[in-house]
């Protein structure tokens, strides 16, 4: 069962980090990587990633077997 929800748990931080990465609002910042001429990576979502990160962090740790 703890698998089985940090698939979940996985699926959901990666859709909600695609959604918030892929908004643009006047909190983006400075491009930091450009991938396309309309498409990049940039200040903003910065804390994005680090959030991202940390909650996939969590999931290795639920979906261990103890």
């Amino acid at each position: 069962m703890r698998r089985e929800l940090a698939i979940v748990v996985a699926a959901c931080l990666t859709g909600l980090m695609m959604l918030l990465i892929a908004g643009h609002g006047p909190w983006a910042g400075s491009v930091i990587w450009r991938v396309s001429p309309g498409h990049g990576l940039n200040n903003g979502d910065l804390p994005v990633l680090g959030l991202w990160v940390v909650g996939m962090g969590a999931v290795v740790l639920l979906a261990r077997r103890d």
